[in-house]
């Protein structure tokens, strides 16, 4: 037999990932290898001007939407003629934050429906945190002395500045700015690129630039990692990188040399569209003066280009490494610490909480991140005790609602908040803000944690770290709790009396505690 006749290889299923950005929509199309790594085989890129018609006008052009609507069924059929050959096994569409700003995005993201048959997730400040996050700890495997220097990563994003400190390789602040580089530049008027333009830049992030300076300048910063689409682009522009970082004056030379060349020159002189050109200066403005702020040994600015980037992170699980756990649970303890809660209490919760969901996985059949959201609010929920012990848990809610927990999206802080509140008192109600607008899976979501919570809650009664381990069992219609080295449970099932009717209506379980017959 020729080798002509022999059949092909069956070829892996094709995934894609298309990110509607400010500036730009951008399509990666990728397959798996064996070892689990993704496999580039297309990238596409085309502008449009979101950000321009979101900070000018408050809303989408119609031509704006028709163009979006355009690209986007292009890059459907660039997928569809490679799913004629191999299967399709996941298309994730998302959209920048800013987006969420626009009066009439439901106009676009209906018409991207019916039109494409896509659903567009629009990236909240957890996703957005969580990707930078990503880049941030690939900066810090590449560059060891990160390991050990105070090093600031400053995110300047089209509407948002994220920045985020790392001591020691560990993360121990993280804060976002309402500083952007569009946001600045459809602010101010379109003069020529004169020394005025400059100082109107300076001018007008004067404000968030001052609370980035208040809330680092004890931090002793030494090195800056600077992120965002149009610094990664200029990076290859700026003289004298050593060891993969640069000097102050490198950039100052550079922002210098930019802010002598109009719209089409730097075009030309940089290889960017316009709308991107749009964008150069108040990029290299805002990065400049925290640079100047802070007067770092060094600079960094990662080589790879940042739009592709984004889009290999987004491919990668949502689930988080036990690193990046540890960061969002140091985040909540922060906060838990801000409201003064009494930490060894809030610890031992959460530790008892951890042993039921671990325990009862085949009862309540939670996903690992389930258990992340229990570990959080058992050590926020006492926080509203802040306010007032009297309808604490109220108060506790509120406080998380308005709380920033690092990684986090959105719809997670809500679910954190409402699992804090039923922490004691009232059960779930349909008339509950927030749970009202849930839906049927997420309210029981929030009922099987905030079971579990009562649970750990009403045994760590006494404050004390009484009842440290578990032992569970299930029979017909019971739950045993075993208390290991308990030998009197009165109080804790005094507490269970008021706090175990949420997992009894849950399970249909009653609670049984069993104390330790040989303490």
């Amino acid at each position: 037999m020729s080798s002509d006749s022999l059949p092909l290889p069956p070829q892996r299923p094709i995934s894609a990932t298309i990110h509607i950005g400010a500036s730009s929509i951008s399509l990666l199309i990728y397959t798996e290898n064996p070892e689990g790594k993704a496999e580039q085989i297309d990238f596409l890129e085309q502008s449009v001007p979101i950000a321009h018609d979101v900070f000018s006008r408050g809303k989408l052009n119609r031509s704006t939407i028709e163009r979006c609507v355009n690209i986007l069924t292009g890059f459907q059929q660039s997928i569809d003629e490679l799913v004629a050959a191999v299967s399709m096994a996941h298309l994730r569409v998302v959209a920048t934050n800013i987006l969420s700003e626009a009066t009439n995005k439901e106009i676009l993201l209906n018409r991207i429906h019916i039109s494409c048959g896509m659903d567009v997730e629009i990236l909240d400040d957890g996703e957005m945190t969580r990707l930078i996050y990503l880049k941030t700890r690939r900066r810090v495997s590449d560059t060891p002395s990160m390991r050990s220097l105070n090093t600031l990563v400053l995110h300047v994003g089209p509407g948002n500045t994220r920045a985020i400190l790392l001591q020691k390789g560990r993360i121990t602040s993280y804060s976002s700015y309402r500083l952007g580089v569009h946001r600045t530049g459809e602010s101010i008027a379109k003069n020529e690129r004169t020394n005025s333009y400059r100082k109107s830049v300076r001018s007008q992030i004067k404000g968030p630039l001052d609370s980035i300076i208040e809330e680092f300048q004890e931090a002793n910063i030494e090195h800056i990692v600077l992120i965002g689409y149009e610094i990664q682009l200029l990076r290859s522009f700026i003289k004298e990188f050593k060891d993969k970082s640069c000097s102050s004056e490198a950039l100052t030379h550079l922002c210098d040399k930019a802010a002598k060349k109009d719209d089409d020159e730097i075009v030309q002189s940089y290889r960017v569209d316009y709308q991107t050109a749009e964008a150069i200066l108040p990029a290299l403005e805002i990065n400049l003066a925290v640079v100047d702020a802070f007067s770092p040994k060094r600079i960094h600015i990662p080589e790879s280009d940042y739009e592709l980037g984004l889009l290999q992170d987004l491919n990668l699980t949502p689930s988080l490494s036990g690193e990046f756990t540890m960061e969002v649970i140091r985040s909540a303890e922060k906060i838990a610490k801000k409201y003064k809660v009494h930490m060894q209490h809030a610890r031992q919760v959460a530790n008892l909480s951890l042993q039921l969901f671990e325990q009862l996985q085949d009862i309540h059949k939670l996903t690992e991140h389930d258990a992340l959201l229990l570990h959080i609010s058992a050590i926020l929920h006492e926080c509203g005790g802040f306010i007032s012990n009297r309808a604490h848990h109220k108060h506790s809610q509120y406080i998380i609602l308005n709380s920033e927990i690092f990684g986090l999206p959105r719809n997670d802080v809500e679910m954190i908040a409402l699992i804090a509140r039923y922490h004691r008192n009232s059960l779930p109600k349909p008339s509950h803000s927030t749970y009202k607008d849930l839906d049927m899976i997420n309210r029981m979501r929030v009922s099987k944690l905030a079971s579990l919570l009562r649970i750990a809650d009403a045994l760590e009664r006494s404050h004390a770290g009484r009842v440290s381990e578990l032992e569970i069992r299930v029979s017909r219609r019971r739950l045993h709790i075993f208390l290991l080295r308990v030998a009197d449970a009165h109080a804790e099932r005094l507490a269970m009396q008021s706090k175990g009717d949420l997992f009894e209506n849950i399970f249909g379980l009653e609670i049984n505690l069993v104390e330790d017959q040989l303490s």
